[in-house]
């Protein structure tokens, strides 16, 4: 293991982060790393060993298990998911997790999201349809950022014009506050989104209609119905994770496809492979760089280092969805890669909820959009693609020339 911790503070703005993994895999199975927001902290390197820990009960997302010294660090820069997303099964550990999953997994179910499809497909293309036929876009401002937004109203009932009125602030909710300014950034937005939301569960409760917001009012088990502040959070989260995380995935997956077009003609060839594309993507270019953030609730041995109580983990899902252990060549895209149990949507009790969500839209943005414009190249050296300052990694924009259409759709 490195004498000094490593250096991870801007890993989601370089182009290519995981040559830094492979050699912290090397260095450990677990290594001690300098963060932007929190000072020291660990990474879990290695596929089976954060695939075992994410869902290991010794490592808390409830940051009242956070040291002394770390808690100082995370009140310094406002960074407390607790304090940003109170109430929410996000930031608890079973019991509490337990009983909020499993009211909202009784309304957000693989058939309800099967409901979404042709929505999704009509609002691509109608997002692509103003594009010139023979030109460039940013894919990114055109389809990345508003189609989640849309996407993740639709499912909890709001309108396209709640659509808009949200979508400014989504980014900004995963901006990482690292400085006062940014901090106060993201308060204002949190806040404002708040409002929103809860204005609009007071509008439901009036006039209910067959979305998920509605859905989860009404929800009730034997302890009850939601609180008001849980109800609102719960939609928060929704409404956040269901956009933000999306929009990064598809801005990464199709900048990698056009890093590597061989794979891109491959699908335009065969899309039957775009399921198993989409899981690759999701494997070589996750979202959260880093890892799952834990705090470790006790002591933990870990190969010949051991986690002490109180101090910052990060599961590297990044790290482990490139260990060669369990990915052979983990560094080569594969459209076609079938044994692929990468951690991008998590492992364990949090597994990500909206994981058949962002898989649909993925599928459905790959296939309209290729059976469009087959011939889609970058229209900039991959090294000038700039990345976002966020908590997520993805491109802050994606400029393509389209090419001439397919002709089958002239």
């Amino acid at each position: 293991m490195p004498d000094k911790p490593s250096r991870a503070r801007t890993l989601n703005q370089y182009l290519d982060p995981y040559p830094y993994f492979g050699r912290l895999r090397e260095a450990g199975r677990v290594v001690r790393i300098q963060t932007a927001f929190a000072g020291e902290g660990w990474l879990v390197t290695r596929h089976e060993d954060a695939q075992r820990l994410a869902g290991d009960p010794r490592l808390s997302v409830e940051d009242r298990h956070a040291g002394p010294e770390l808690r100082c660090r995370l009140d310094r820069f406002k960074f407390r998911f607790a304090d940003c997303l109170p109430e929410t099964m996000l930031v608890m550990d079973p019991p509490e997790h337990t009983r909020l999953r499993r009211m909202v997994a009784r309304e957000f179910t693989p058939r309800r999201v099967a409901t979404l499809a042709p929505y999704i497909e009509e609002t691509v293309r109608r997002l692509l349809a103003p594009l010139p036929p023979d030109g460039t876009a940013d894919l990114v401002s055109v389809l990345a950022e508003p189609l989640p937004t849309m996407v993740i109203c639709r499912l909890l009932g709001l309108s396209e014009q709640d659509a808009t009125h949200l979508g400014p602030f989504v980014s900004v909710l995963t901006e990482l506050p690292v400085d006062p300014e940014v901090a106060a950034r993201v308060e204002e937005a949190r806040d404002a989104v708040w409002t929103y939301l809860s204005r609009m569960i007071e509008e439901k409760r009036h006039k209910p209609d067959d979305g998920l917001l509605s859905a989860l009012i009404s929800a009730h088990d034997d302890e009850g119905r939601l609180t008001d502040t849980e109800l609102t959070a719960m939609a928060g989260v929704l409404f956040a994770g269901g956009a933000e995380t999306t929009t990064q995935m598809i801005g990464s997956g199709l900048l990698l496809l056009l890093r590597h077009p061989e794979q891109l003609a491959r699908l335009v060839e065969s899309p039957d492979l775009i399921p198993s594309a989409v899981d690759e993507l999701l494997r070589f270019e996750s979202p959260v760089t880093l890892g799952l953030i834990r705090y470790a609730a006790e002591d933990i041995p870990l190969a010949d280092v051991t986690i002490p109580r109180g101090d910052l983990v990060f599961v590297g899902v990044s790290s482990a969805n490139h260990d060669p252990r369990r990915f052979p060549e983990p560094d080569r895209v594969d459209v076609a890669r079938r044994d692929n149990p990468h951690l991008a949507f998590g492992h364990g009790p949090h597994y990500c909820l909206g994981a058949p969500l962002a898989r649909l839209e993925l599928q459905v943005v790959l296939s309209t959009l290729l059976r469009h414009h087959p011939h889609l190249e970058l229209a900039c050296r991959p090294t000038e693609v700039p990345w976002r300052p966020s908590a997520l990694r993805g491109p802050a924009s994606l400029p393509v020339r389209l090419g001439p259409r397919d002709a089958t759709d002239r």
